[in-house]
């Protein structure tokens, strides 16, 4: 590790923006080693070949100053005689919603292949990438950059042992270590999975005119936007061969262009594929993609007005004869509009996606005799794989950036899917790492959105290391991030007013929910969130035998307790405020939140069945219709209130009819917003993929009682079902359990517990 170099093909702190590296090292093996590894990284990202062989992509978003590199396995790609590592590095050379930018670039990797040191230093030949394009649009405020190729600069032969690289430069050397990677951690997370899919069809097809200018354009998305064309049914003839779909495009004509759109038939994330043969060397084809359609129309939204200025399109300039070429990004999306255009021969086409994610081991399972909830179940459990890449990530679409509100949810869905805790841990640190002067953290990490601190989040932070310590019972990570956690808190406690309570703080976005509730001045769900943190720091201080913490944040929580019921809670009505003007005024909105947190943090325990009857039923046995709906997202608040007071079979009819109408409307993953509009909202954003959880806990029965899982209770809820049946991962291995109606009108129940789980209660007859 010591003797390699961080190498770069230019001045590593010079016209990095959107900057591309293409790096070769050349070695020859007398005989196969039984093992061959090397540790790689780079700053931004790189993609790895052995022998024109893809092996990697990495790292995982990180901090410079401990910067994450991955550790891989090349032997399979290996052979006896001259070999070759090639890598494809690019510096995005500004800061995004997943990455810091320190004003260097950089490429490193380290190891030995039998007797060959193959570390980065000047043995290593680097060129810029000829093919790419720099001055280009962004694909969203949150991203980075379109990716436009000019594959009559360039082609993939640089990747082959074979080819001459006499032309290329030694490059620029930095010495391990130096700054901005003073330190390197490991990935603490596997590799991500990566295999080849296809597309299930072409929908519809489209032509026209192209737009002046087209053929320089920098902003591919936009151009489409404004282009006239009419939509019709495609009747390309389609056929599948080994890993890539194939059609004969029609030809379009000088300055003309021909659209194909393609269904991937769900939701996927991935790196477009696309393998051309026919061509003159002048053609165009643009890569356009969404995740729905309208009519047969990609649906589209004007970027110069979008909220995150989504533009998400490439360009690839075809060369003479053949071209093939794999976009450097990913992206998730289900639709995929290739736009051919100025061409004057019929192009055999070729489309495939480098589908990718995070290596979940999947061991739980659902099934019942209503069909809809196992569609629910099912939608919410894709929806949850397509959310976890390198971390938890809001949406693959969009953003891909690790909002902290979110991955609590994420997290949970993953432990009942999984029980795995990786990515978890790992937000956990990334989260803490990006923490300001005051305490607060950022609502995602790594970032520069610098608008983006919200101070609710950084109190979901604090709580998740209750929910890691639940899932594992282990309370390392939790010591590990103490004094963080410690400054957090005083954030809190420093603003807290006369009145007992914390006031919004017009220099951050207290977000709590989309729903348009009362959040100036003293709102009740900012203070209830925070009493909730509370709670988690005084146990988990506890825990950890620190008690002299603990009585600290008992003592803020009474107080904290008593402001609330005294000024956001009116006796005589039973009724919770949303909050408290600056000037001490009552806020009269109906804020169903406030109950659901109010049952959870056990304020007026009294009063929680009238909590229920009077505020949360009627809102979810409606069709969505109260003035304050809570979110996809805060709807998981709302069924956690509700299992707690034992209304679980109207959680689930709500589950069945709001989330069934996502199945209804032909969705493969759920929704960010109710009724979210492709090319606007997110169609698949893992927040609302918690049926997951509340199919597990009420039909199937099975809750978590003690830290680690080392009890639980089975107490199925017996709906208007025949059977359920299904299982439920765990820390110490999978539960199996369901219930089937016997003819006599009794249920029959089984129960399959894991070595180590204790059971605390068990229902009917378990065999």
């Amino acid at each position: 590790m010591i003797n390699s170099k961080w190498i770069w093909y230019d001045d590593y702190n010079y016209d990095l923006v959107n900057s591309w590296m293409q790096a070769r090292r050349v070695f020859v093996l007398k005989a196969m080693p039984k093992k061959a590894e090397v540790n790689v990284t780079a700053d931004t990202q790189y993609k790895m070949y052995v022998n024109g062989d893809f092996v990697n992509r990495g790292p995982a978003r990180g901090f410079q100053n401990s910067w994450p590199f991955d550790t891989v396995n090349i032997t399979p790609y290996l052979r006896k005689g001259r070999n070759v590592i090639a890598v494809i590095v690019h510096n995005c050379g500004i800061g995004n919603f997943q990455y810091i930018h320190k004003g260097t670039a950089g490429f490193l990797l380290w190891g030995k292949i039998g007797s060959e040191d193959v570390s980065t230093n000047i043995n290593w030949k680097t060129r810029c990438a000829p093919g790419y394009k720099r001055n280009v649009a962004r694909a969203s405020r949150q991203l980075g950059f379109q990716e436009h190729f000019d594959a009559a600069l360039d082609d993939d032969s640089w990747l082959l042992p074979g080819y001459n690289d006499i032309a290329w430069k030694k490059p620029t050397c930095m010495n391990f270590g130096s700054m901005p990677w003073q330190k390197l951690e490991k990935r603490g997370i596997p590799l991500l999975k990566e295999e080849i899919i296809t597309p299930e069809g072409v929908v519809s097809q489209s032509k026209g005119k192209c737009q002046k200018g087209y053929f320089e354009a920098k902003d591919i998305f936009k151009l489409f936007f404004d282009e006239n064309r009419k939509w019709s049914n495609s009747k390309i003839a389609f056929k599948k061969n080994y890993q890539s779909a194939v059609i004969k495009t029609d030809l379009t004509g000088k300055d003309n262009f021909t659209v194909y759109c393609f269904d991937f038939g769900k939701e996927v994330v991935g790196s477009v594929c696309l393998a051309v043969s026919g061509a003159k060397g002048n053609e165009i084809i643009d890569s356009i993609v969404c995740e729905g359609l309208d009519g047969l129309a990609p649906k589209m939204k004007n970027p110069d007005i979008q909220g995150s200025r989504a533009s998400f399109g490439n360009r690839l300039y075809l060369r003479a004869g053949k071209t093939q070429h794999e976009q450097f990004d990913y992206w998730g999306f289900r639709y995929l509009a290739l736009i051919i255009r100025n061409s004057t021969k019929t192009l055999d086409l070729k489309v495939s996606l480098r589908a990718l994610g995070y290596p979940l081991d999947i061991k739980a399972d659902f099934k019942s005799s209503d069909e809809k909830l196992n569609k629910v179940y099912e939608i919410s459990k894709w929806t949850q794989q397509c959310c976890m890449q390198d971390t938890y990530v809001d949406c693959p679409w969009r953003e891909q950036s690790q909002w902290w509100g979110d991955a609590r949810v994420q997290g949970k869905n993953t432990f009942y899917l999984s029980a795995d805790t990786r990515l978890f841990k790992r937000g956990i640190k990334q989260i803490g790492t990006q923490q300001i002067e005051n305490g607060l953290t950022y609502g995602h990490a790594p970032t520069i959105a610098h608008n983006c601190i919200l101070p609710d989040f950084t109190l979901t932070w604090v709580i998740t290391h209750w929910d890691y310590y639940w899932q594992t019972g282990d309370l390392i990570l939790f010591k590990e991030m103490k004094d963080r956690v410690h400054k957090a808190l005083g954030y809190f406690h420093n603003v807290t007013a006369k009145n007992g309570l914390i006031p919004y703080d017009d220099r951050y976005w207290l977000f709590l929910d989309w729903a348009p509730m009362f959040d100036a001045g003293y709102p009740t769900l900012y203070n209830m969130f925070y009493l909730m943190a509370l709670q988690a720091a005084v146990e988990l201080f506890k825990l950890s035998g620190d008690q002299s913490s603990a009585l600290l944040y008992t003592k803020r929580l009474k107080a904290l307790k008593s402001a609330i019921e005294k000024k956001l809670y009116n006796k005589k009505t039973g009724k919770i405020f949303a909050g408290l003007t600056f000037t001490g005024k009552t806020a009269m909105q109906n804020v169903p939140h406030v109950y659901a947190l109010a049952i959870l943090a056990g304020l007026f325990p009294q009063h929680h069945e009238a909590f229920i009857k009077k505020q949360l039923l009627p809102m979810i046995k409606g069709e969505r219709k109260h003035p304050v709906l809570p979110s996809p997202f805060f709807m998981f608040y709302i069924f956690e209130a509700l299992k707690k007071c034992g209304y679980n079979k109207e959680a689930v009819d709500c589950i069945r009819r709001w989330w069934g109408d996502m199945v209804d409307r032909g969705l493969t993953t759920t929704e960010e917003l109710w009724n979210a509009e492709a090319g606007n909202n997110s169609l698949c954003h893992a927040w609302s993929a918690h049926p997951i959880i509340h199919l597990s806990d009420i039909l199937l029965g099975i809750r978590q009682e003690k830290p680690g899982w080392k009890e639980v209770s089975f107490s199925p809820v017996f709906e208007k079902l025949e059977y359920t049946k299904g299982k439920v991962a765990t820390p110490l291995g999978t539960i199996e359990a369901g219930w089937e109606k016997e003819e006599d009108g009794n249920y029959k129940t089984f129960l399959k517990l894991p070595k180590g789980i204790k059971i605390k209660k068990k229902h009917g007859r378990v065999k």
